[in-house]
């Protein structure tokens, strides 16, 4: 028997590889639920999600496995709300929004042109995007909108961000469709986590003695195993150290009777006022995420911020009052995505050991996708190993 350690995306998509070949496989994860860092919670009424998370649509492993009707999805708008002063204008797909690129408040036309130069220029081995970008002539519509928007997607500064990586994660969002599952993002998990055969929740492993495997619930063989935790989880059963920076985020959620916006679309500020990098009222993307006659509003910081900062620059970012916001929550996300720096080389081995195979988004892209393709390379890995 084949045995996955942890039911995230990279763990499902794993076993669901090897259960397609035939395999004899389990899944173990010490959660008492499927979907790792892809997770909702239900809080008087509420969906809130553990992180910020769009899902799309055009991902390649959604695609593979055919999950898109199940999720009951709600599309994004393919436009952001730039925040200027004390107005706003939408910036968007051209095809949907023609004359959104005239607007100087969101970057000038040329740099407009210079974005899509940026789509048909190959990215050099060591560039980050920030450099990527400006080479091609973004100029104003990176400060403006690009940058803002990019700390979101990365969690960092894009002139952190490999260039080779950011322009495979940025062209998801071109050629996509994003949004989120009706009832929360924890749905994507939970739909793929239906077609596992074996999986064994509240099993945590405490020990990998070569094919054996030392648990709460007592000792299991594996013929091989895939080991699909998180870098924290997989240091410490492998005593291995760290080497791939993870980074951090908050996702606030306050509620409010009247929404800022009737829009769903995502709110970046234009020139960097405060804490919050984008908010967005997702519970007019989903009706689902608030009870009825509430609003919910989603915001990320990626630095450290109180409340008060956060709700001071919100009623910037929204041109709304948010005196009588109520604070629901707060998440913080300690290792929300892998940092992939200029330069950094992609591992091109799943195999770590004779017997353990390794899967996780920090080896293939900071993404959804990422995570799920890391799984199926894994499985197919040790598949063509083990001679299926």
């Amino acid at each position: 028997m084949y045995v996955v350690i942890g039911a995230g995306l990279a763990g499902l998509s794993a076993a669901l590889t090897l259960q397609e070949a035939g395999a004899d496989v389990m899944v173990l994860d010490a959660s008492d639920r499927v979907g790792g860092r892809v997770a909702s919670d239900l809080i008087d009424g509420f969906i809130l999600d553990r992180g910020f998370q769009l899902v799309n649509l055009n991902y390649s492993e959604i695609k593979r496995w055919g999950i898109g009707e199940e999720l009951d999805f709600k599309l994004a708008p393919r436009s952001v709300r730039v925040s200027y002063d004390q107005s706003n204008v939408s910036l968007g797909d051209p095809r949907n929004l023609p004359f959104s690129i005239f607007s100087n408040k969101s970057g000038s036309l040329a740099s407009k042109v210079g974005f899509l130069k940026y789509l048909l220029t190959a990215p050099r081995a060591n560039e980050s995007v920030e450099e990527h970008l400006l080479r091609c002539g973004t100029s104003d519509l990176y400060s403006k909108v690009l940058k803002p928007f990019l700390q979101g997607v990365f969690l960092a500064d894009p002139a952190r961000v490999s260039a080779v990586v950011g322009r495979e994660v940025i062209g998801t969002f071109i050629s996509g469709r994003s949004g989120v599952p009706a009832n929360g993002v924890a749905v994507l998990p939970q739909v793929l986590a239906k077609r596992v055969a074996n999986l064994q929740l509240n099993t945590r492993v405490d020990e990998i003695r070569g094919n054996l495997l030392v648990t709460n619930h007592g000792e299991i063989t594996a013929q091989k195993v895939i080991l699909a935790t998180d870098l924290t989880t997989a240091g410490q059963l492998l005593g291995a150290t760290q080497v791939t920076p993870l980074l951090s985020s908050t996702t606030w959620y306050h509620t409010t009777d009247i929404a800022p916006s009737d829009s769903a679309q995502l709110a970046l500020d234009s020139q960097n006022r405060g804490p919050v990098v984008n908010s967005i009222v997702i519970s007019n993307l989903s009706a689902n995420y608030a009870p009825a006659g509430q609003s919910l509003i989603s915001s990320t910081t990626i630095s450290h911020a109180s409340e008060s900062e956060v709700r001071r620059h919100l009623a910037l970012l929204w041109g709304a009052s948010t005196a009588d916001w109520r604070f629901l929550a707060k998440y913080e996300i300690h290792s929300a995505l892998p940092l992939f720096a200029p330069g950094a080389q992609k591992i091109q081995s799943s195999l770590m050991s004779d017997n353990i195979y390794r899967a996780g988004d920090y080896l293939t892209a900071p993404s959804q996708n990422g995570a799920m393709l890391s799984g199926r390379l894994a499985a197919q890995e040790l598949l063509l190993d083990e001679g299926f």
